[in-house]
């Protein structure tokens, strides 16, 4: 009976009926829990459905049966548990596929596009001229030693490989997007602009429900004097005001600037650019011409020469930062400081990125200084430390938008953060800004500086690949004094 039920699963599944085969599935296994085929069949369709989260437990048990450790399952249960963010289990799996098949080109790619998200960037790297040793004409093999050598700040190696994976398979977005992130971090601007616009080809982005292919601005080739555009975010908050300053660059070619944006920013770029409209929420579109925010620098083009804008591009609405000002009147006289130290647990990097609150508790003890946090979400583990009473101030409950953030931030004399929005909203307002930027620093802080093209007014200190946090963090604390001096001189 239970064959029949099999039988029929498969076949449904060969339709296209997966959850008609998912239930008869679990009936299977419901009926004789010892046999794993009805298992193997219904972990192997979650993954095929991207249910990932239902396939892991699923892979988990047909692993303790009998004779089921196989290096595919392996592989598959570590895909779940990496798509679960548990990234050390999902590379212990990998690595036991491996030594049951040492030459699975899968599992080489695997590790190689996981391990530098746990700071090991030469584990990466071995593991993708592993699968390239194995599969020297597969795309995905040239791609992911490409994207391990980028992380690894190789840029030429990296840029060899990312262009042969395109050589083998053209419409790859994925090497398209490392290729834009090598070209970019290697300051080749005006290269990278068209490499980075190719991020639409991926079919997981997601233009706005007006976007029209034929309204997409193009650039200065169509004038823009007596028209209307739409400007439409994407990406994350930091990208967002990093690139709001060419707003003003529209508006100078004639055009009546609107901008389709997320609620918590509207107030603040309204208040910062006058005459720019943002759209709420039922209200109707109506322009001639729309782009993506993060393709304008590729559109008007810029290039380093053209950096930063005038500065600062932003600024807090009046009303918020009367707010601030007097919500922060007990602290005036003294040095104020604002510290963060993890951005969104959910992004890619935030691993490398975030820092653990333990490190930066000498700099709130610092005699003359108050310091703030700037941590409005939840930083996890990464705040390992209570500080003490009075030491680290908590006023972001207040940050019911960016416009109160900016009106807090305005009031500080200096901002030491890891990379996030709260570095890209400094910046932008023109305040003081340390970063504290990982190994694999983003594109926007190219490589061997301490300053940046896009904000005049912030100072990089960059982790080496092989430097703890902790030494970091001693660089920062060390170069305090002397800042300190200086306000005082």
């Amino acid at each position: 009976m239970n064959a029949a039920r099999i039988g029929e699963a498969r076949a449904r599944a060969g339709r296209g009926d997966a959850a008609g085969a998912e239930a008869l599935l679990r009936e299977a296994i419901a009926v004789d829990p010892s046999d794993p085929l009805p298992l193997q069949l219904l972990a192997d369709l979650l993954l095929s459905q991207q249910q990932t989260a239902h396939a892991l437990p699923a892979y988990r048990q047909l692993l303790a049966m009998p004779h089921q450790r196989s290096a595919l399952n392996l592989l598959h249960l570590g895909f779940c548990e990496e798509a679960a963010g548990r990234l050390e289990e999902a590379a212990a799996r990998y690595r036991e596929a491996l030594a049951i098949e040492p030459h699975m080109l899968e599992a080489h790619v695997n590790l190689a596009g996981l391990l530098w998200r746990l700071s090991d960037f030469d584990g990466a790297v071995a593991h993708g001229r592993e699968a390239v040793a194995i599969a020297p004409a597969h795309p995905f093999a040239q791609r992911i030693l490409g994207a391990a050598l980028l992380n690894r700040n190789a840029l030429d190696e990296a840029e060899r490989h990312l262009r042969r994976a395109l050589e083998l398979q053209p419409a790859f977005p994925a090497a398209q997007f490392d290729l834009a992130m090598t070209v970019l971090l290697g300051g080749r601007l005006a290269e990278g602009w068209p490499l980075y616009a190719q991020r639409w080809t991926d079919p997981r982005a997601r233009r706005p429900a007006f976007f029209q292919a034929a309204r997409e601005w193009p650039g200065p080739s169509v004038p823009l004097a007596g028209q209307s555009i739409a400007v439409y975010g994407e990406q994350g908050h930091g990208d967002m005001l990093q690139m709001l300053r060419f707003l003003p660059r529209l508006q100078a070619l004639g055009a009546q600037v609107h901008c389709v944006l997320p609620a918590e920013l509207v107030p603040l770029v309204e208040a910062s650019f006058p005459g720019v409209h943002c759209l709420r929420a039922g209200e109707a579109l109506q322009v001639q011409w729309h782009a993506a925010l993060l393709d304008l620098p590729g559109r008007l083009p810029i290039d380093l020469a053209d950096l930063p804008g005038p500065m600062p591009y932003l600024r807090a609405p009046a009303e918020a930062a009367a707010r601030w000002r007097e919500r922060m009147a007990a602290w005036e006289g003294g040095v104020r400081i604002g510290l963060a130290w993890s951005g969104s647990p959910a992004q890619v990097n935030n691993r490398n990125r975030a820092l653990p609150l333990s490190l930066l508790l000498p700099i709130t003890e610092l005699p003359g200084v108050q310091c703030f946090s700037l941590q409005k979400d939840d930083a996890g583990a990464w705040t390992d430390a209570q500080p003490a009473p009075g030491r680290l101030v908590d006023l972001t409950d207040g940050w019911s938008s960016f416009a109160e953030s900016a009106a807090m931030l305005e009031r500080l004399d200096l901002v030491i953060t890891i990379d996030s929005a709260v570095a890209h909203l400094a910046g932008a307002l023109g305040k003081p800004v340390w970063l504290l930027l990982p190994p694999n620093a983003d594109w926007r802080w190219l490589l061997d500086r301490a300053d940046s093209p896009w904000y005049p007014s912030a100072r990089l200190f960059r982790r080496g690949l092989a430097e703890p946090r902790a030494t970091q963090v001693r660089r920062v604390r060390q170069a305090l004094p002397a800042w300190l001096a200086g306000r005082a001189a």
